[in-house]
């Protein structure tokens, strides 16, 4: 069972809530407001990143949350469980993202439970 809900009385997003899709995401949430390094963060970004499937099938990819550090660095977060970091759909958002985040200088991290 997925716990879903909204966090709210946030300070590091643009919003006043941020809906999270799993417990383990409102973990993460409340782990950027209360990270020191982290200057503001949202989930509610806009960024949809195109791919192509296994199958050749156009998609796009919509990573969990984009992050902004105090030094000025910005990272796109997915979070994704173990189990699926195999699956070859889900290596191919991963490739695509790479690719999209370097042509603009952000950083692409996975972040998974079972790494």
């Amino acid at each position: 069972m997925r716990d879903t809900g909204a966090l709210e009385e946030i300070k590091k997003s643009p919003y006043s809530l941020e809906y999270y899709d799993s417990s383990w995401e409102l973990e993460y949430m409340k782990e950027l407001e209360n990270d020191d390094n982290v200057t503001k963060w949202t989930k509610n970004h806009g960024i949809r990143i195109p791919y192509f499937t296994e199958d050749n099938q156009f998609r796009t990819y919509n990573p969990d949350f984009l992050v902004e550090y105090t030094n000025g660095e910005i990272e796109l977060v997915e979070m994704k469980g173990g189990h699926l970091l195999n699956n070859p759909n889900t290596r191919k958002k991963m490739e695509y993202a790479k690719k999209w985040c370097k042509a603009r200088g952000i950083k692409y991290r996975i972040y998974s439970k079972y790494q």
